[in-house]
């Protein structure tokens, strides 16, 4: 994957060199918009595993009302939390266990588990642990390429600017150019490069890493309710 990032990045400079129609002022520019978004695309390549640079995409799905993965599940495991603590408490034991038994989420099961054996901190701590580990490792990645893409969108823009400037520099000579157009051509990329950066990458990092610490918050809960519970069966 770090071979392809590298061979985009290169192909990435190598068109912002390609020649462009500098005649017109426009705010709309694809040239420095494919310069951005590739450029943007590479590092996240070069710097992360394929599975990694394909979950960044992929986490696109969370803005979607219902087509998110993280928000909604953190929803039904901590509504499956709260139905088991209830449950267990009002000494409905056989249907706590049952909903645990018929939970896809593999931290109830660790609850219902710890609960029935008695387990104390050390053992509930050591079993969220490794729960905790399992979900970084599933979504960490993710949200922090998006979080790399917030810093790196303003750089990718400058790729664009100085190659459009270089353009420029050669084409001084003409006596055709229009150096307005040509210099608001060039300075457009830096423009999109803060645009996408500030405005797009900056905001679904920091609402993934919400979701994230909202998932890691639920397990915290789900530990403690097993603590909690088993506490009071050894009492």
């Amino acid at each position: 994957m770090q071979l392809i990032g590298l061979g985009l990045l290169a192909a990435v400079v190598a068109y912002g060199f390609t020649e462009r129609d500098m005649g017109q002022i426009s705010a709309f520019d694809p040239h420095a918009l494919i310069i951005v978004l590739c450029g943007s695309a590479a590092a996240i390549m070069i710097s992360s595993t394929a599975r990694a640079s394909l979950q960044t995409l992929l986490c696109l799905r969370e803005l979607l009302p219902f087509g998110g993965a993280l928000a909604s599940g953190t929803a039904r495991l901590e509504a499956e939390r709260v139905e088991f603590v209830r449950l267990w408490r009002e000494g409905q034991r056989a249907r706590a266990l049952e909903l645990a038994d018929r939970s896809g989420f593999e931290p109830i099961r660790a609850l219902s588990r710890l609960v029935i054996s008695r387990g104390g901190e050390e053992a509930a701590e050591a079993a969220f642990l490794e729960l905790r580990h399992d979900t970084l490792r599933r979504w960490q990645p993710a949200t922090s390429n998006w979080e790399l893409l917030a810093r790196l969108g303003p750089s990718m823009g400058m790729v664009g600017t100085i190659t459009g400037m270089i353009q420029l520099f050669r084409g001084m000579g003409s006596d055709d150019l229009n150096i307005g157009a040509a210099m608001s051509l060039a300075l457009v990329a830096t423009l999109y490069g803060i645009a996408f950066g500030a405005g797009v990458a900056g905001p679904i990092g920091h609402f993934l890493r919400g979701l994230l610490d909202e998932r890691l918050g639920a397990l915290s809960r789900c530990r403690q309710s097993a603590v909690e519970l088993a506490a009071s069966r050894r009492g």
